[in-house]
């Protein structure tokens, strides 16, 4: 495999390629150099379910996020301006939007087979409604689908190299090591690598599985596979951040990283010289770069970028005037979709006049969307004398805005679906004071263990920094006013938390079983739609949303 130092061409000497054409200095048609082959790649990353958006609840709303990417790469690919396409994503794919969850994926697997996908790395939320079940056949690709009329059984490979079944130690046969793809006449490896992101994975999902993500592994295996297949491109496509991949890796064995899980647009060169680009999540944009193979074989990485499409979200509107922005098939199966489950998602619970935001800081790590989602877990289980709730920050999965000039917003159960796509269940376990006060010190470790919280107050002394906390616990309270002795190892007080936050290793919970049997226990989003029912009922409509804070920082007390 002959090779150069992966690069980034500067737009500068663009222009002067530019400049070469016009002097006719043995430029073709499109810009290369002859005998240049150039290939442009696409990359979109954590869609979880966004194949259309739907969570304004207004169908003339609706973006289609998926068909207007999908039309991008149509334009590229009949542009003239390469010599072929590659197409990849970085995991996290079907988890999110009701036209996604209501299908068990269907809907997206349908897209990406329209899309023609050349591969897709394998991400933590795969495993969310059993990987094997939705997310990867037998095959190691996408598994078959129906959705309306489209049905279909995609060839579109599953990539992680470092996933293990826990029992035997061997590598699990429904994800593949790496695939070699011919585009333009030249082989391009695609190889696969997940992280450890156990503690994103509900632990009895994960638990038959390891990951063995030593990234000095990866890079030997990344030799092994060019010494063998001897591709004229090596490309890692991770459900991980690009950069710590694209540093543990040489640019003489790899030409580019694409990343996911972080859910961030990110392009550029890590300091060890290989290039790297990551889309954003939730079919927000895409990443792409152009690879440019030499006549003499080397490569090199020209244009890296990351384009959000949501800017001007009137575009990915399906109208007459964005008929040509949105591809056709994948427009179709987007209206089938939505048609399956219409129904069940326009109806109106009720109105809101607080805007509810997973990121929406209410407090000093207090959100709306988690002191709204802890109040509807409290609230469900308080009959059963539970005085606490606790959730995590990434558990609440979008916003529900209030639009601009407009004082209120309808909910719909769309809107539930879209927030709490989990089906995850509230378990109701018992803790001393002082279990109470770590749980609430793991949430600064760990937002996963459960950061949200309603049902107390608390105070505390950060003796660390903000990227590093050091935490002590001075006291709670009560939403009865109740002081709870944060040192207490005898008193038991219930509180419920979501299975996901229970089960991870590390937390409070472990080794404790739950009063009420899993299989028994309420359903985060039915409960939800059911509760807001309820309340909208009792208050004319009106849904309340809590913006007070939970927990009170004394050093900032001091310092003032």
């Amino acid at each position: 495999m002959k090779k150069r130092k992966g690069q980034i061409m500067p737009r500068l000497l663009a222009v002067l390629c530019c400049a070469a054409l016009l002097l006719g200095l043995g430029v073709t048609a499109f810009g290369a150099e002859d005998g240049e082959v150039r290939i442009r790649v696409f990359e979109t990353s954590d869609i979880h379910g966004y194949l259309l958006d739907t969570s304004g609840g207004d169908e003339a709303a609706f973006q289609y996020r998926l068909a207007y990417i999908a039309q991008v790469v149509n334009e590229a690919r009949a542009s003239g301006d390469y010599d072929d396409v590659l197409l990849v994503d970085g995991g996290d794919i079907y988890q999110g939007m009701p036209v996604s969850n209501l299908t068990t994926g269907a809907a997206v697997r349908a897209a990406l087979d329209a899309m023609d996908y050349d591969a897709v790395a394998l991400g933590n939320h795969e495993f969310d409604w059993g990987v094997t079940a939705y997310c990867a056949d037998p095959d190691a690709t996408v598994p078959a689908y129906g959705i309306g009329d489209f049905k279909g059984d995609p060839d579109i490979p599953i990539l992680a190299s470092d996933l293990y079944d826990a029992e035997t130690g061997e590598r699990v046969d429904f994800t593949k090591d790496y695939v070699i793809v011919e585009k333009a006449g030249k082989r391009i490896a695609l190889i696969g690598y997940i992280p450890d992101y156990t503690m994103s994975i509900m632990a009895d999902k994960i638990a038959p599985y390891d990951i063995h993500d030593d990234l000095d592994a990866l890079s030997a295996l990344v030799k092994e596979i060019n010494e063998t297949e001897q591709p004229d491109v090596t490309i890692v496509v991770a459900h991980a951040m690009p950069v710590e991949v694209a540093e543990a890796l040489s640019p003489a064995d790899v030409d580019l990283v694409t990343g996911g899980h972080k859910h961030d647009g990110i392009y550029g060169v890590a300091e060890s010289g290989v290039p790297y680009i990551q889309a954003n999540c939730y079919a927000q944009g895409y990443a792409s770069a152009i690879i440019v193979i030499g006549a003499d074989g080397t490569v090199s990485i020209e244009e890296p970028m990351y384009t959000p499409i949501t800017e001007e979200k009137e575009a990915l509107f399906d109208t007459p005037e964005n008929a040509e922005h949105l591809d056709e098939a994948v427009l179709a199966i987007s209206h089938a979709a939505w048609e399956e489950i219409s129904d069940e998602m326009s109806e109106v619970l009720g109105y809101i006049d607080t805007p509810i935001e997973k990121k929406g800081y209410v407090g000093d790590r207090e959100t709306s969307g988690g002191n709204w989602f802890t109040g509807l877990m409290l609230r469900e289980t308080s009959d059963q004398g539970v005085v606490a709730a606790f959730y995590n920050t990434g558990g609440v999965r979008a916003n529900l805005t209030i639009p601009e000039g407009e004082t209120q917003r309808i909910v719909t159960v769309g809107d539930v679906y879209a927030i709490a796509p989990f089906n995850n269940t509230w378990l109701i376990y018992e803790l001393t004071g002082a279990e109470i006060a770590q749980q609430i010190v793991n949430g600064f470790i760990e937002k996963n263990y459960g950061d949200q919280m309603s049902g107390l107050t608390y105070e505390y002394l950060n003796h660390g920094t903000e990227e590093e906390p050091d935490i002590e616990i001075v006291s709670i309270t009560l939403d009865d006013g109740t002081e709870v002795d944060v040192h207490d190892e005898e008193t038991l007080y219930r509180v419920v938390t979501s299975n996901y936050s229970a089960t991870l290793e590390g937390g409070v919970f472990i080794g404790k079983e739950p009063l009420v049997p899993e299989t028994e226990a309420p359903i985060d989003n039915l409960t939800i739609i059911d509760l807001l029912r309820e309340e909208a009922r009792d208050n004319e409509g009106y849904i309340a949303v809590d913006t007070a804070p939970r927990g009170f920082c004394l050093n900032e007390e001091a310092a003032a």
